[in-house]
């Protein structure tokens, strides 16, 4: 499949530019463990890309209700933001190359279903605080991915029709949300968040990681 007229590229985050998944499992293993309960490898890959009102729903739920919502969600992003502090959580394959290659060509946006806190470590962490033209929490609208809210709002702040944006995401969760957009996505499958082939099956091109991408653009 050819590639429309492209004016922006827009960006998931975790597990398409950081390799956050295994963090993210391990800060609600941690907190389950600490109240004698478990959380899944097949509970974590359900969160993948769902918004945080999401994920910290099922997390409360796991340790049977023990905490708040809002003390639930306090200390998943706390060691969170501890392990972006510490270093780790590094990026992935190709993401350096291809953020680097997307910015010197088209207008860029990072939409996020993680908190703007984490969005911002991860941005420092990387050296990408003035990188993107606009960065965007799932969290700053209505619904969160699967729903298009996140990419139309970004779309928006850019000036951007959908029909001149490619998406690029690694969820099923992500691939819906940026199809249910207008736009043209790209899925770069993780085996962390495991989109699944009918999710795989809605996106336009699927590559192996974002090292693939500069060839979808022959000079």
């Amino acid at each position: 499949m050819s590639l429309p007229n492209i004016e922006a590229v827009l960006f998931d985050l975790d597990g398409l530019l950081v390799d956050s998944e295994q963090a993210w499992n391990r800060a609600r293993q941690e907190l389950a463990i600490e109240f004698g309960k478990i959380w899944s490898e097949s509970q974590q890959r359900a969160q993948a890309g769902v918004h945080t009102e999401v994920w910290v729903s099922h997390v409360r739920a796991c340790i049977g209700g023990v905490l708040s919502t809002e003390e639930v969600q306090k200390r998943i992003v706390s060691s969170m933001e501890a392990y972006y502090l510490a270093g780790e959580v590094p990026l992935l394959e190709g993401a350096q190359e291809c953020v680097r290659f997307c910015t010197q060509r088209f207008k860029t946006a990072l939409a996020s279903g993680s908190p703007r806190r984490l969005i911002n470590a991860a941005l420092k962490g990387a050296g990408w605080e003035t990188t993107f033209d606009e960065v965007l929490s799932s969290d700053e609208v209505a619904n969160g991915k699967p729903a298009p809210d996140v990419y139309a709002e970004v779309l928006r702040l850019l000036g951007v029709r959908p029909e001149a944006a490619l998406v690029l995401e690694d969820s099923g969760a992500g691939i819906r949300s940026g199809k249910a957009a207008g736009c043209f996505v790209v899925a770069v499958p993780n085996p962390e968040t495991n989109p699944g082939p009918t999710a795989l099956a809605l996106a336009d091109l699927t590559i192996r990681s974002l090292s693939n991408f500069k060839s979808l653009f022959p000079e």
